[in-house]
């Protein structure tokens, strides 16, 4: 599996935008109402936030499964603040329940994740 740096670096966005992970949000976090870190951040020339990437795994059944909750309503949150924002999910311990929800929320399993931003890029 490639790492979404390696995929934004092979679709050459690093020179167009500036890469950051583990970026400290902007807007923190509405839920816990504390700082919140961006697993990763494309920003625009200007230093702005442009699309946020939210990164969830899970390989065996456990709690990352309840932070997709989270993680979908401050994607939303970025989105009113005018940040595209997405939760990218991946690995095998996610039940066919919450992978058919994640999907129906327009969150994007790692598979697709290339193709979601070639799209989005128009690359």
């Amino acid at each position: 599996m490639k790492t979404v740096r390696e995929v934004l670096a092979e679709m050459g966005l690093q020179e167009v935008f500036e890469i950051k992970t583990e970026y400290p949000s902007p807007h923190g976090s509405l839920i816990r109402e504390q700082g919140r870190k961006v697993d990763v951040a494309l920003l625009d020339r200007k230093g702005r936030p442009y699309l946020f990437l939210e990164c969830k795994w899970q390989s065996v059944s456990g709690s990352a499964q309840d932070k997709l909750f989270r993680a979908v309503e401050e994607a939303r949150r970025d989105r009113l603040f005018g940040v595209h924002s997405v939760v990218v999910v991946g690995g095998e311990g996610f039940a066919s329940a919450i992978k058919r929800w994640a999907l129906t929320e327009g969150l994007i399993h790692e598979s697709f994740l290339k193709d979601w931003l070639r799209e989005f890029f128009k690359r």
